[in-house]
């Protein structure tokens, strides 16, 4: 019986404790699930550690401020990039540049024939200037050896606005070495190559415009004069088409006329650059 009482007055005191020990806790519950449905905070923002190489905040420094190389457009000839680049145009052909810090780059070009060039360009604040030796064949047959000192001068950079056309002024200097390998004369043996050497300087239009996202037009020209009543015409155009920001593909024509002959070309390339 005393069992019982005991049961009976127990169960009051015990309901009554837990009672007040869910009135205490629930304040710091009812903080809980209010702070549960909040989002959790976002971590504050750290400046990159230059210390720590491919850290997030570094990746997301460089793409927020790309360099200016990095925004030319590929078919610009002021553009010093790292490119390697095949062609066909009645022959293959395979190019290619090296770029060495932000400022100088190599360039070559050698085709199946044995015609070749080869020469290093250099970024200046308003101009890219450009040596270049190689030798070329006309379709006359006559063969020419040139070694030039030239460049490009972007019409952005004199302060002129040209909207969607970037436009470059070609100049240079060039002296050719051309060979003739079958003369026939009356004051000459058949068969006796004849040699003329000639300095000359050239000026021309160059421009770029993208007509979409992937395509651009390319198109330019050259004229040139020079000594022993030597001159020369040479235009070019074509359409580019980007598959990537790193690959391009282009079709591409020609046209040369000098004093020593002509030169026609159609044709295609693909370059990649790094």
């Amino acid at each position: 019986m005393k069992r019982q009482l005991s049961s009976r007055h127990g169960r009051p005191a015990a309901l009554a404790g837990a009672a007040l020990a869910l009135a205490l806790a629930a304040p710091a519950l009812a903080q809980q699930e209010t702070q549960g449905d909040k989002p959790a905070p976002a971590e504050p923002a750290t400046a990159p550690d230059a210390a720590s190489d491919g850290a997030p905040g570094t990746a997301v420094s460089s793409e927020a401020a790309p360099s200016a190389e990095t925004e030319k457009a590929a078919e610009d000839p002021t553009k010093i990039a790292t490119k390697l680049g095949i062609a066909y145009a009645d022959e293959l052909s395979a190019s290619g540049s090296m770029a060495i810090g932000p400022k100088l780059k190599f360039n070559a070009r050698i085709a199946r024939s044995g015609q070749w060039s080869l020469g290093a360009s250099y970024l200046l604040p308003v101009a890219i200037v450009t040596f270049m030796a190689g030798r070329s064949e006309l379709d006359t047959g006559v063969k020419q050896t040139r070694y030039s000192l030239g460049g490009f001068v972007p019409l952005s950079q004199l302060g002129l606005k040209t909207g969607k056309w970037l436009i470059f002024v070609p100049f240079g200097y060039t002296y050719s070495n051309s060979r003739q390998g079958a003369v026939t004369d009356l004051d000459q043996q058949d068969g006796i190559p004849m040699t003329v050497s000639s300095s000359s300087g050239y000026l021309g239009l160059f421009t770029i415009r993208p007509l979409t996202t992937r395509l651009t037009l390319m198109a330019g020209a050259n004229y040139t004069r020079g000594t022993h009543d030597y001159s020369g015409v040479a235009a070019g155009g074509g359409l580019s088409y980007h598959l990537t920001k790193q690959d391009t593909a282009a079709l591409r024509g020609s046209y040369v006329n000098n004093s020593f002959g002509t030169r026609k070309r159609i044709g295609i390339s693909y370059q990649h650059e790094f």
